[in-house]
């Protein structure tokens, strides 16, 4: 007798938002929502504030009216540290110790406050040698910790815990898997243009290949608006959404041509991390997906294909390409990726 799968609840905890995804076996979504959380309360994966985190879950969860249990937790923050390693052959106890050794270079205190997990990417040769490839994923121990015993507070139960760029991977493989003719082939760019960082995550063949954090975002784009005009943040978003400043013309030319820099100096920061995955594996990138709440901007999708020259997608094409969603709401899904693909 078969056994009945249950829904599966995914958290996504950004800058401003949380974000709580229940979708069913078959991949569909059931509920979500999208909370935003008091200012200050987590900067790039640092809570500081366990009891505002854990009242924004409550008020979450009870919006959206979820129940208590297991939930998958997704992270990304510059403090997970993320390396390929080629390392010999071994057994998995010797290999551990080689990995550990390795990373610890990259690591600002010992090892040991730290989870270290990884997995064989593949086998390459180095001079002749067949050496496996391995991805290699550190966090730090207190601040896993720390997410799990709020989320506890909150009725939540952290089964487990995944970073943004391997739960986007697993979603490209799955797509690859449910239907052949998906383009998984070559170089994919996901870019979440949040509100303090823009990240960019480049997959090749469907495997995470790089990443990069940028300073420039969504938050960049309505200060240039506010500074501009004289307008308080609130407004200056509202004028942001309501507004193609990248292939319209607008009454203020100065304020025009203060987006349009903005933008295309994102874009330039962006299509280095493009130049260096071209540099490195010869091959180019065909796809362009774009979430988190800056790919709402009015004309970036346009202006972002003619100035790349790459088609681009927003996130929620991720998700109606396996036929479990056949229609998703591009506003909404914004927020979702990565609670999604969790």
């Amino acid at each position: 007798m078969p056994i009945k799968q249950p829904p599966t609840i995914s958290v996504d905890i950004g800058h401003s938002n949380l974000k709580i995804l229940q979708t069913a076996p078959d991949g569909k979504i059931v509920k979500f929502v999208v909370h935003k959380m008091p200012e200050g309360c987590v900067d790039d994966l640092n809570i500081f504030s366990d009891e505002a985190l854990s009242n924004s879950l409550k008020t979450a969860r009870k919006k959206a009216k979820l129940p208590y249990g297991k939930c998958n937790l997704v992270l990304s923050g510059s403090d997970i540290i993320i390396r390929y390693f080629t390392l010999p052959i071994l057994e998995e106890g010797e290999l551990y110790e080689n990995i550990l050794h390795e990373i610890s270079g990259y690591l600002p205190v010992d090892p040991e406050k730290y989870y270290v997990d990884y997995k064989i990417a593949g086998i390459v040769k180095e001079d002749g040698i067949d050496m496996y490839k391995v991805l290699v994923t550190t966090a730090h121990k207190r601040m896993i910790n720390s997410y799990k015993r709020i989320l506890r507070s909150a009725g939540f139960n952290a089964t487990v815990i995944d970073t943004c760029e391997n739960a986007r991977e697993k979603m490209l493989r799955y797509n690859y898997e449910k239907d052949n003719s998906f383009p998984i082939k070559g170089g994919i760019c996901i870019i979440d243009l949040g509100t303090k960082h823009t990240r960019v995550n480049i997959y090749f063949n469907g495997y995470y290949y790089v990443s990069n954090v940028l300073k420039r975002s969504s938050q960049s784009i309505t200060d240039i608006i506010s500074q501009n005009t004289g307008k308080d943040v609130l407004v200056s978003e509202s004028i942001k959404r309501e507004n193609d400043f990248l292939n319209q013309e607008h009454e203020n030319s100065e304020l025009k041509s203060a987006v349009t820099y903005e933008v295309d100096s994102l874009l330039y920061e962006i299509t280095r991390v493009f130049d260096y995955f071209r540099n490195r594996t010869k091959e180019t990138i065909h796809a362009i997906y774009i979430s988190g709440g800056g790919s709402l901007l009015p004309g970036l999708k346009k202006y972002m294909e003619i100035h790349t020259g790459i088609p681009v997608h927003y996130a929620s094409d991720l998700i109606t390409a396996t036929k479990a969603n056949k229609s998703v709401d591009n506003k909404a899904f914004a927020f979702l990726l990565n609670a999604y693909t969790a």
